[in-house]
């Protein structure tokens, strides 16, 4: 019965690496700006909001699944009962999105996103898993360039010192060079 076993996982493992191996990949680059904001409770209840700045690497699979590695940087400053406070906010995601096409040029595009947001507020720093999805619309200018305009959502557990961040969505527009 092992020997069943183990000869069907080799088989199956052989079957999935040779149809990755077959399977159309390019590799992008590309680099976004956005507005985002955040949800902030507790002792500092005021929602903060300013430009985010993204960098984007990630791998296209057959024209219709997008894997995208995401490096994103947001703060924000502002004044609460006349103290002054900066949100930073560092965030690292992995992405998935599967795009489906509309146009020769235009694909609309929906998928989910984990990783971890470092928040910096009121000169407290944690880093907590975050999590969510994001839906938009890509549109390529060339067989190298394309921009996506999307929304994102993402659910995070930032809870220290009675302050709490219970979420950042953010409106982005990006360019991105594939190889």
């Amino acid at each position: 019965m092992k020997i069943k076993t183990i000869l069907a996982g080799v088989l199956c493992s052989g079957l999935l690496v040779s149809s990755v191996n077959a399977a159309e990949v390019e590799f992008f680059v590309g680099a976004a700006a956005g507005y985002q904001t955040d949800s902030v409770d507790g002792k500092i209840s005021h929602d903060t909001e300013d430009v985010s700045w993204q960098g984007r690497v990630g791998v296209l699979i057959e024209k219709q699944h997008r894997i995208t590695g995401t490096f994103g940087y947001m703060e924000d400053e502002f004044s609460q009962a006349g103290i002054d406070y900066k949100q930073e906010q560092y965030s690292w995601l992995l992405s998935y999105d599967y795009l489906m096409p509309v146009h020769k040029d235009v694909n609309l595009f929906a998928g989910v996103s984990v990783g971890a947001n470092d928040n910096k507020i009121a000169g407290r720093a944690d880093t907590d898993v975050a999590w969510g999805g994001q839906v938009g619309v890509q549109y390529k200018w060339s067989d190298h360039l394309s921009s996506d305009l999307g929304y994102r959502y993402l659910e995070q557990d930032y809870d220290r010192h009675g302050i709490t961040i219970d979420n950042s969505q953010q409106i982005y527009l990006t360019l991105d060079y594939k190889f």
